[in-house]
């Protein structure tokens, strides 16, 4: 049986601008950035590219509620896909998460 990976966490600032922008949703977000920590894989969309319409190739999401998303990249796998516009991981480890935004689901997906 192997062990857990450990993952390290990154903050972009619109991310954490965002989660002041919503101060009864923060313990909620914080919970779940705790629950992504563990194993970003587990209950998360990788986002690809449909229609052409997402530019979020390389991408993760994760809900919140119904309405709002967690926008994440984890480094060992974003620096893979060649496509992907918010791959921050070429000074960080592998095993890095960088939480990109958060927030009702149309302001996430837009990067906003």
């Amino acid at each position: 049986m192997t062990e857990p990976r450990e993952y390290l966490a990154k903050y972009e600032k619109q991310f954490i601008k965002n989660l002041k922008r919503y101060p009864s949703n923060k313990k909620q977000i914080k919970r779940c950035v705790e629950r992504i920590i563990l194993d970003p894989y587990f209950h998360t969309e990788f986002l690809s590219d449909k229609n052409g319409k997402l530019t979020l190739k390389g991408c993760r999401s994760f809900r919140v509620d119904r309405n709002f998303r967690i926008i994440f990249v984890i480094c060992e796998e974003c620096i893979h896909v060649p496509q992907c516009e918010y791959c921050f991981c070429e000074n960080f480890p592998d095993n890095t998460i960088i939480f990109l935004t958060v927030g009702p689901h149309d302001k996430a997906y837009a990067m906003k």
